[in-house]
């Protein structure tokens, strides 16, 4: 396709994109216009029907007032004269009012004269129950002399209109008599009034009625306190709705106004009219581009392709392109003519570097192998002619698992210029093993032009690779031996230990009977020795689920403070049979600390023991606690025998001690300092310790405040 029809297609897609954005424009914002002004109207229209309702309740309201504010009125609810009946209250009463209901009721609430009437049938009816229920209730009763009582009332045969007034001699003339009570139905001769009056079909569900879903809505949102709402039916009709309170206020009936949509078909057809109007813009604008593109640029790139065309099939970069003008067309062929003049020059140098570059190759030990797409060899350096083996294209299907017809080695290889590389192993007939690195060298479009393969002998690395693999493997089977026999032993010994524990402490408390001083020093010695031995058994077990990975932590908040007196409680008697003080520094104010408050009792206590073990007698240990931004910082010091620089790559390992002679003076196991650094690190803390022999030690550790 030559550019001319590439332009032709640009430039009528770019005004048909444009012309479609202001149509889409154009369509979203008038026609949202049109949308707010039906809305508006049917709110306006809604707002009417509302209106009228509310007139005829002032209408009622007005007659009400008459009657309520009238001296034989209030002569009657107290005397029920029946000249006021025979004068006033004849059988046609309600339906010149076109009134359903006329209720007297006087200042007790007891309803001394009622008129009920049925206005389609025209026969007198009862009082509604509801009507009864709200008079007895007081809901219906004027309790003074200023009350004005008006709203929908629910009733068997449907929603009344009822507006009640305190019976008075005249307007503000107190006290007042009772309470007039005038109801009109709101039934389907009420309704077809209104719609014949404002053009609009209606319809109204009440709070004990199933209504459809878009009155429930409606009715929900007006319950909530929002606006009335404005639904669309479908492509023909519009609704508004509004609701019907009852005398408290709150709504218990929905109406809905139904209204044509011939503000917004009208807005439509003048939309239309619009995109007509656009997309004959939009043609003859593109055509006019079009025309003016060609006359100023196409044809003088043909001639540059032409002149282009030219150079390639004669392969002859000593022609020149001249182009008159002074614009950027020209300066283009200038270009194109210093760009010919650099590609013979580059030709030379390229020439050049070839040579350069192959006698690098050669020179190198590793092989290095250019393919084509089919795996074929494009060129080789001298190593890797020395080794055809591994050049032949059956050797390299099988070494690299590539078929040889196939392109592609992944779909991520596919991506221009990726760092990717292959790796594999290829073993030679003379039991040679080499790494060979294969690269896919990708053109500008994504394709692979070529394979660039290097390779490098590793026999002797394999065999170590090996045997340190072996060695490995050994070791991990020992190690995992040895943490299984451990964790065995461990829970066999525990439950024999516990049962002796058990029973010499019930001997030593004279549970099956009084010893003697010899009997209660033996069973105290069983029962020291046992919980010694347990002690040392659950450090091992300890210890094992360190390195099995198994050991977890309960976290909780708690104070470090109690944990010092609990520790200082329990060794108290052993450093008292020493004469060693326990002295406690604790920070004033120091936070609670967020871990497992079980194993940080057990890494102050194993150091605090050691302290005291260590010391010389009559001498003092101090344990000092401080916050150090979000660490604590705790350390122990003594005044003990101290270790030598020699011996402090002995510490915090298991099993082992300084003195590891079996006639040593210190007893121990080795286990506690490795438990100590264990459970700090699985807090995200540190250990550390400073010591000089003769003048004491310092262990120390930190922990976060928080996880």
């Amino acid at each position: 396709m030559d550019i001319s029809k590439k332009l032709l297609i640009v430039t009528f897609s770019i005004f048909a994109l444009f012309t479609v954005l202001l149509i889409t424009a154009s369509h979203s914002i008038l026609l949202e216009s049109f949308s707010d002004l039906e809305e508006q109207d049917t709110e306006k229209n809604t707002g009417k029907i509302e209106q009228a309702i509310a007139w005829e309740i002032m209408s009622i309201d007005r007659t009400a007032r008459d009657w309520a504010f009238w001296d034989d009125t209030y002569d009657f609810v107290n005397t029920l004269n029946p000249q006021y009946i025979e004068s006033n209250l004849d059988g046609n009463t309600l339906y010149s009012l076109d009134l359903n209901l006329m209720l007297f009721v006087n200042k007790s609430g007891a309803l001394v004269y009622p008129m009920s009437v049925d206005l389609i049938n025209e026969t007198v009816v009862p009082v509604p129950e509801g009507i009864m229920e709200g008079i007895d209730s007081g809901v219906l009763i004027a309790h003074n002399d200023t009350d004005y009582i008006h709203g929908v009332v629910l009733l068997d045969n449907g929603p009344m209109l009822v507006v009640c007034r305190p019976i008075l001699t005249g307007p503000g003339e107190s006290p007042h008599a009772g309470t007039l009570i005038f109801g009109k139905y709101l039934d389907d001769s009420y309704r077809t009034f209104l719609e014949n009056r404002t053009k609009t079909s209606l319809e109204l569900y009440t709070l004990n009625q199933e209504m459809p879903p878009d009155f429930q809505e409606a009715f929900n949102k007006i319950a909530l306190g929002e606006k009335s709402p404005f639904i669309i039916l479908g492509n023909e009709r519009v609704a508004g709705y509004f609701a019907l309170r009852n005398t408290t206020g709150e709504p218990v009936a929905i109406v809905r106004a139904d209204y044509p949509r011939e503000l917004y078909e009208q807005g439509e057809k003048t939309l239309y009219y619009i995109y007509i109007f656009l997309l004959i813009s939009g043609i003859a604008t593109g055509a006019a581009a079009k025309f003016s593109i060609d006359r100023l640029l196409v044809s003088r790139l043909i001639t540059i392709d032409n002149f282009l065309k030219k150079v390639k099939r004669d392969k002859d970069t000593s022609k020149k392109l001249e182009m008159e003008g002074e614009d950027e067309i020209h300066r283009l062929s200038k270009g194109i003519n210093d760009m010919l003049f650099s590609i013979r020059l580059a030709e030379q140098e390229l020439r050049a570097s070839e040579y350069e570059k192959k006698f690098i190759l050669d020179s190198l030990e590793e092989i290095v192998v250019l393919r084509d797409p089919e795996f074929n060899v494009r060129w080789a350096n001298q190593a890797a002619l020395k080794n055809r083996d591994l050049l032949m294209i059956e050797n390299k299907e099988t070494a690299l698992n590539i078929p040889v017809n196939d392109r592609e080695i992944s779909p991520g290889l596919q991506l221009p210029g990726a760092p990717i590389w292959t790796d594999h192993e290829f073993t030679s007939p003379e039991g040679k093993t080499w790494l060979l690195r294969l690269k896919p060298i990708c053109g500008e479009t994504g394709n692979i032009i070529a394979y660039l393969e290097t390779g490098v002998e590793i026999t002797e690395r394999k065999k170590y690779e090996i045997e340190l693999f072996r060695a490995k493997q050994d070791a991990e089977v020992a190690n995992y031996a040895k943490s299984e026999f451990l964790a065995n032993m461990s829970h066999e010994l525990r439950t024999p230990l516990n049962s002796i524990i058990g029973f010499s402490d019930l001997l030593h408390d004279k549970v099956y009977g009084e010893l003697n001083a010899r009997q209660l020093k033996a069973v105290g010695n069983i029962s020291g020795s046992g919980k010694h031995l347990l002690n040392l058994i659950n450090e091992i077990l300890d210890l094992s689920k360190v390195e099995a990975g198994g050991f977890e932590l309960h976290y909780s908040t708690f104070w470090l403070a109690d944990v010092f007196a609990e520790v200082r409680d329990m060794l108290f008697p052993f450093a008292a049979s020493k004469g060693i003080k326990l002295e406690l520094e604790i920070e004033k104010d120091l936070p609670g600390i967020y871990g497992d408050r079980e194993r940080i009792t057990q890494v102050l206590s194993n150091l605090m023991t050691n302290a005291v073990k260590f010391s010389n007698e009559n001498s003092c240990v101090r344990v000092k606690a401080s916050q150090n931004n979000n660490f604590i910082e705790v350390s122990v010091s003594d005044e003990g025998i101290g270790i030598a620089a020699e011996d402090h790559d002995k510490l915090f390992k298991p099993f082992s001690q300084i003195d590891s002679s079996s006639s040593r003076k210190y007893q121990g196991t080795g286990l506690g300092l490795a438990l100590v650094k264990e459970i700090v690190q699985l807090h995200g803390g540190a250990v550390w310790f400073k010591s000089e022999v003769g003048k004491g030690s310092t262990f120390g550790f930190s922990i976060p405040l928080h996880v």
